[in-house]
């Protein structure tokens, strides 16, 4: 038996699962699990239309595919927004988001990440951690850190964290700024609007963390 039947046989093996559906229950999504603790071949079967998703989701069920139907792009019409949990851990998680319209067209979404890192940059000095987010200087002082020194992040690092939300027709996508394995600062949040035929991140806003307020 050659490679390919191996893989045709493995598929047949195993049976497709389904792995979460919309509130209203009409919208499912099912995966193959794989030996790596993650669903493939995702599917998206609504009452209109069945499309075959990109990516992955991991299999815990803690953290199941989201599926939510929102009018996101403001054209009067539901559309089907999927939340992908790509990875979790101790200081880790990951998502990624796949939207499509009620006709079943994918709508591009500018990645989060790209965005963050275009509107925000940090540093450390002799007085502690400075961040800076669209032109508005944010300063904590080593005395609110409780990393060591030898132990902080070269430069502060952002998509360990990465959450993307629905609420009111409105996506948000949301990632912690790390300053070492452990420790996180604060929220940067981008707002994403419906413009020339894709979801657009807007301007990054930053929430920094109470215990870190001077």
């Amino acid at each position: 038996m050659n490679n390919q039947d191996h893989a045709l046989q493995s598929e047949i093996e195993t049976p497709e699962e389904t792995i979460a559906e919309s509130d209203d229950h009409t919208i499912h999504m099912t995966g193959i699990q794989t030996n790596e603790g993650t669903y493939d071949h995702l599917k998206l079967e609504t009452p209109t239309f069945s499309r075959s998703l990109p990516g992955y989701n991991v299999t815990n069920p803690t953290y199941a595919p989201q599926i939510i139907c929102e009018d996101v792009n403001g054209d009067g019409n539901k559309e089907s927004v999927v939340i992908l949990t790509t990875g979790y851990g101790t200081g880790v998680y990951r998502s990624d988001v796949v939207v499509y319209n009620s006709e079943g067209d994918r709508i591009p979404v500018e990645d989060a990440n790209t965005a963050f890192l275009k509107q925000f940059d940090g540093s450390f000095n002799g007085q502690g951690l400075t961040l800076n987010v669209q032109g508005q200087s944010y300063q904590v002082p080593y005395a609110l850190i409780l990393t060591d020194r030898t132990g902080l992040n070269g430069r502060p690092q952002i998509g360990s964290i990465m959450q993307y939300t629905v609420s009111g027709g409105v996506l948000t996508a949301t990632t912690a700024v790390q300053i070492s394995p452990a420790e996180f600062v604060g929220d940067l949040t981008v707002t994403y609007t419906f413009k020339n035929g894709q979801l657009q991140a807007g301007s990054a806003t930053f929430e920094l963390y109470p215990e870190y307020s001077s």
